[in-house]
Parts: structure tokens; sequence; C-alpha cells
């Protein structure tokens, strides 16, 4: 019998997000990676990235306009 191999692709690498400065929830990911990646748990650190990625922030050019203006 053959043994049957299967081999999975890596994902490519993307870079670190970087939490946005002044955003509480930003820096509470950005610190909780820290601390997943001081004690050496790659899954979390990956999970703390994602969380800082897809974080929503509103941008000034967002605002709309408030009647009577």
């Amino acid at each position: 019998m053959s043994a049957e191999t299967t081999t999975t692709q890596a994902e490519p690498s993307r870079p670190e997000p970087v939490p946005v400065e002044g955003c509480r929830i930003c820096r509470a990911a950005g610190n909780a990676r820290e601390a997943a990646r001081s004690w050496g748990n790659t899954r979390n650190v990956g999970t703390y990235d994602e969380m800082i990625r897809q974080h929503p922030h509103r941008r000034a050019t967002d605002r709309t306009a408030v009647p009577g203006e």
C-alpha cells in the first residue's frame, strides 16, 4: 500500500497590524497580543492581529452633515 500524503500551503505572510493610536480597543488587543507572544501562544497572536485588522474606525470624512448647518 502506498501512503497518501497531503500538503498544506502556508498562508502568505501579512504585515502585522498596528493598533490605532488613541483607540482603547486597539490598545487592549495590542497588549493582549504582546502577552500571547511572550507566552509563545502564536494562535492567539493571530487572533489579536485579526481583531486589530478588522476593528472599525471612523474617519473625519465619514461624518454626516448635521441638519440645520
